[in-house]
């Protein structure tokens, strides 16, 4: 008898019966990126413990320490920028190649804003000795602030835009071409003016690097002194330090004296510290030698001494000076350009002197505070993905976002504008990109043609392992957050892997990339029923 059974086809009446508890969670495309984010996570922090070290604890590496998390989640953070901008656009259905040339574009356009000024000028034909262009200026401004160049950049970024969208949806030419073709003009276009404007008058061709801008979101308003750069004002003569240091009340010059005595406390004890561990080091590289030679009276002699320890005069801490103290007060006082410092300057100061000075946690080898704070790109991404997650899931415009990319036909019979919506989404891409380049303009002080290379290609990739359907109609924020931290953390971790070339991290992530699209595939499939 033949007991073979055939599996019958699913119906429409399934999705009505009653489910497992977890499989609401299961069904989630942000899920499969949550389990590949922790598993990076562990690698990071197991990998990332120094040879020799045992600790089960993943933030005494490299990769999890202060520093270690103020950079990573500097790169993670500027990619996210951009990738919440390709994730929504790919959501409506359509795809933003030009990007990466934006944020190169948007970052010279600030920088030589900031440097030479900025002027509107209409060029003509000239024939006073010989045939050549000549331009008529409307009007300049020469010292531009951080404020107005951002906003001047935003006019140019913003119009390009609105020209690739309104292309796309007039012509019906796919987006793919249209912004491949604005990838290599924008590239080109910056090249062409980093050059024009960046040559000096013994050079043929100019320089593709914009460098010498001060460092904008550390002038500060001295006493005495008016705005200058936070290192001039701590380099001026010791008098003027004294003089400065004079207009400080007595308690702040006693809590000031207070924390440089810790920190000069501490970084004796850590040199203490360093000198024990170089003796204990030299006589073990004697015990060795010993043991290879035979000598086992030297090696018993020099076991002695290991395991008894070593004893090494303690590190007098360095004496708090006045002038130490008025350097401490200058580094206190607070930008006097906030646009800038908010772009590119750093955040949660307070928690991470908090974990220097009270948890004894951000250290560095030789005792002083090991990172500042975060960077300002987290805080701008944190605040663009709360704007996106309320668009995309608390509004008409969310709704009207996921029907143009679900299916087009449909939501153009249902009043949906979709022409709009998909034309405001590669202005919002603009945007993101123009925000990407602001945060490394202000935070380097430089601009380069090269900035941006690639990010198209990233963050689409981060949209896709977050969860987001090449197809469009489905994704969302937070599975786009989920899928950046992954491409972020997976650049730092495959480097530490003994035995593994660093760069592996692409085979990883492209093995991710595709696993990732059948996985949204079959996601989209279960929830339209198909399968």
């Amino acid at each position: 008898m033949n007991t073979s059974t055939t599996k019958k086809p699913r119906q429409e009446s399934d999705r009505q019966g009653e489910k497992k508890w977890y499989s609401a969670f299961m069904s989630r495309p942000e899920v499969g990126p949550f389990g590949v984010m922790v598993l990076l996570f562990c690698m990071l922090g197991y990998f990332s413990i120094p040879e020799g070290q045992f600790s089960l604890n993943p933030f005494s590496g490299e990769g999890f320490n202060a520093l270690g998390i103020r950079n990573n989640f500097r790169v993670i953070a500027q990619l996210g920028i951009v990738a919440l901008a390709a994730g929504m656009l790919i959501i409506a259905g359509e795809f933003d190649l030009s990007v990466g040339s934006m944020i190169g574009f948007a970052g010279g356009c600030m920088a030589m804003i900031l440097k030479w000024g900025f002027a509107v000028v209409i060029p003509y034909i000239s024939f006073e000795g010989g045939f050549h262009f000549e331009g008529f200026t409307l009007f300049k401004i020469q010292d531009v602030s951080p404020l107005l160049a951002i906003l001047i950049t935003l006019c140019m970024t913003l119009s390009f835009g609105w020209i690739q969208g309104w292309i796309v949806v007039k012509s019906g030419i796919s987006s793919f071409i249209v912004t491949l073709g604005g990838l290599f003009f924008l590239r080109g276009l910056t090249e062409v003016s980093y050059r024009a404007f960046n040559r000096a008058p013994d050079q043929t061709a100019g320089s593709t690097t914009v460098t010498d801008l001060p460092d904008i979101k550390n002038i500060i308003n001295v006493p005495g002194h008016g705005e200058m750069e936070r290192d001039a004002a701590k380099s001026l003569p010791n008098d003027q330090l004294l003089e400065i240091l004079s207009t400080v009340p007595a308690s702040t010059v006693a809590k000031l004296t207070e924390r440089l005595t810790y920190v000069n406390e501490k970084v004796a004890a850590y040199k203490t510290a360093m000198n024990a561990e170089k003796m204990i080091a030299t006589l073990e590289k004697s015990l060795a030698g010993a043991k290879k030679s035979g000598n086992d009276s030297m090696v018993e002699i020099l076991t002695k001494k290991i395991e008894a320890g070593v004893n090494v005069p303690d590190v007098v801490a360095k004496a708090v000076t006045d002038i130490d103290i008025a350097k401490a007060y200058i580094d206190t006082i607070v930008t006097a350009r906030p646009v800038a410092n908010f772009f590119g300057g750093d955040i949660m100061e307070p928690v991470f002197n908090w974990l220097y000075y009270t948890v004894d946690w951000n250290v560095n080898n030789f005792g002083n505070i090991f990172a500042k704070g975060m960077y300002s790109a987290l805080m701008i991404w944190g605040l663009i993905a709360f704007i996106c997650y309320l668009i995309l899931s608390k509004t008409q415009a969310g709704n009207w976002i996921y029907s143009t990319g679900g299916n087009l036909n449909a939501a153009k019979a249902n009043g949906v504008p979709t022409n709009k919506v998909k034309i405001s989404l590669f202005m919002f891409t603009a945007f993101c990109a123009t925000m990407f380049a602001a945060c490394q303009v202000f935070e380097v002080n430089t601009a380069d043609t090269a900035k941006g290379n690639l990010k198209e290609l990233e963050a689409i990739a981060a949209a896709v392992i977050g969860g987001v359907v090449l197809t469009g109609g489905f994704g969302t924020i937070g599975g786009i957050i989920l899928g950046t931290i992954i491409f972020g953390i997976a650049k730092e971790a495959f480097f530490y892997i003994p035995g593994i070339d660093g760069s592996f991290y692409r085979v990883f992530l492209g093995a991710v990339l595709v696993t990732a699209a059948f996985t949204n595939e079959n996601i989209r499939k279960r929830i339209m029923g198909n399968i």
